[in-house]
């Protein structure tokens, strides 16, 4: 059980430990600061904030994420 304890968290830390919904907020607030861009005429900035929420948003979904998500709630109880 020690051992499987150990390739859990280690896999963990080797695969980041975002959450879905942190990188749905990423998402969120990058989309949000491209908006701001494209008001104040910076549509350059505008397009690399769109590009960061389209990759975090693709990030939440991953089944990787999804499951990284599962095992943090079974080992800590949240």
């Amino acid at each position: 059980m020690f051992k499987l304890i150990v390739i859990i968290v280690y896999s963990l830390v080797l695969g980041g430990c975002a959450s879905s919904s942190d990188l749905s907020e990423m998402s969120k607030n990058n989309a949000k600061a491209g908006r701001y861009y494209e008001s104040i005429g910076q549509p350059q900035a505008a397009q690399r904030e769109y590009k960061a929420a389209a990759k975090h948003q693709k990030q939440s979904e991953e089944g990787e994420t999804i499951l990284l998500d599962i095992l943090w709630s079974l080992l800590t109880g949240k």
